[in-house]
């Protein structure tokens, strides 16, 4: 059986958020935000370890939130890229993965995804290769160029992309090293580089709570909801 690994992207800085630190270290209903990912990852039957990307200059921070919420499953922290594409490399080269090892990769920022929808991209990635988690687009979507509409594409066909994203590790692996030899090093997704390579990506839907956290508004909404989970938690206990 191919083991099943979780690489987390912790590299940026939230500068969009103006907070005056790293968001994921931002306190979320009394855990840093980082820390809601990790836990949902670390809970998925048959997970063998956890990567950790963050900023060189937090090691400290990222080595204690790893010793407080990891439960022993953090395999590796290591430094964040230029961009998130770089970061993401950086995780994938953390490790001694087999081919056949199958790695999701989570933005840190999205805390509220469900150990459930985890399952289903793995199921569908070792079906398909690859997956990745989306939300049916609610709005309509314009095309701009140059400050005029261009194009209303039918939002029947449109998502909204969530992470994480699914790869057997040989697929992504193979994928991010075609775009460096080809001089790409700026796309914001991996599935972007896995399409680009010829793969296909299973659409696995997810869910609106599996929010990312970019704006100050954002974590407004993530603290309230946090804090109705750990009110509806306890109330179970």
């Amino acid at each position: 059986m191919n083991a099943l690994y979780a690489i987390i992207l912790a590299g940026g800085r939230g500068s969009r958020l103006g907070a005056g630190e790293p968001k994921q270290f931002l306190d979320l209903a009394g855990r840093p935000v980082i820390a809601w990912s990790m836990e949902a990852f670390a809970s998925v039957p048959g997970l063998s370890g956890m990567v950790l990307v963050g900023p060189e200059d937090e090691r400290a921070r990222m080595e204690a939130v790893a010793a407080a919420h990891g439960r022993r499953l953090v395999r590796a922290i290591v430094p964040g890229g230029a961009t998130r594409q770089g970061s993401s490399w950086n995780g994938l080269s953390a490790l001694p993965f087999d081919d056949d090892d199958i790695v999701l990769i989570h933005d840190a920022a999205r805390p509220f995804i469900e150990p459930a929808t985890i399952l289903e991209c793995v199921d569908e990635t070792r079906a398909h290769g690859a997956a990745a988690i989306y939300v049916r687009a609610t709005d309509t979507v314009a095309e701009g160029a140059d400050g005029f509409v261009r194009a209303i594409p039918s939002r029947e066909s449109l998502y909204y992309a969530q992470t994480p994203q699914c790869f057997r590790y040989s697929l992504i692996r193979d994928a991010h090293a075609r775009a460096r030899a080809a001089g790409t090093d700026s796309a914001t997704d991996d599935v972007r580089l896995a399409l680009d390579a010829g793969h296909d990506v299973r659409i696995v839907l997810g869910d609106a709570r599996n929010m990312k956290i970019t704006t100050a508004f954002d974590l407004e909404t993530a603290r309230f909801y946090a804090e109705v989970m750990e009110r509806d938690n306890t109330k179970k206990k």
